[in-house]
């Protein structure tokens, strides 16, 4: 069985593309895990905007923006509505196990308290959202990557990510690690 390690399948992925080389073998794949946990770490930012709905879209906007910079790391050329498209696909996936977050949106509306509330509760969500949603990602290029070396065939992006989100219990358990430790984030 697969195990959620961001670092391992950085590498993995940088592997399969060809762009190991003496200095980068280390480098790279720890900057793909470090853009990912940034874009983690803004996604629970985004939870603490007071405006109900915002904080989704900003949480949206964090995954999107994580997406175009892995992609440049690795030299990968992708038309921003592709990404947008496999954003919000993996997005509407990953929000299943999380029915709290439109709950906790809402309690926005409550002045105080809800605001407050609703914050706390996004928090590790949003976080684990974010996690997950980078490592469907890298999972997804490293699937394609597998299959056509690292001439990787962008049009069947959406396939990949269907394959890789179809593995139901591991991503519950890949979500259920990233919530735990988005947690020690507060």
């Amino acid at each position: 069985m697969e195990t959620f390690d961001l670092l391992q399948t950085a590498t993995k992925l940088v592997k399969l593309m060809g762009l190991l080389d003496q200095q980068a073998d280390k480098i790279l794949p720890q900057e793909i895990v470090s853009i990912v946990k940034l874009h983690s770490k803004l996604a629970v930012g985004a939870a603490w905007i007071p405006v109900p709905g915002a904080d989704i879209a900003a949480g949206a906007a964090a995954i999107w923006g994580m997406y175009i910079r892995i992609n440049g790391k690795i030299k990968l050329k992708v038309k921003d509505n592709v990404i947008k498209t496999i954003a919000s696909g993996i997005g509407t996936n990953l929000l299943s196990y999380v029915a709290m977050s439109g709950v906790a949106s809402s309690l926005k509306f409550i002045p105080g308290l809800g605001t407050l509330g609703g914050a706390l509760i996004m928090s590790a969500s949003q976080y684990a959202i974010t996690l997950t949603a980078g490592w469907v990602y890298l999972k997804a290029l490293c699937v394609l990557a597998e299959k056509n070396g690292p001439e990787l065939d962008i049009s069947k992006l959406n396939s990949a990510v269907k394959d890789v989100l179809s593995q139901k219990d591991l991503i519950k358990n890949i979500f259920e690690q990233a919530k735990k430790e988005g947690k020690k984030l507060r």
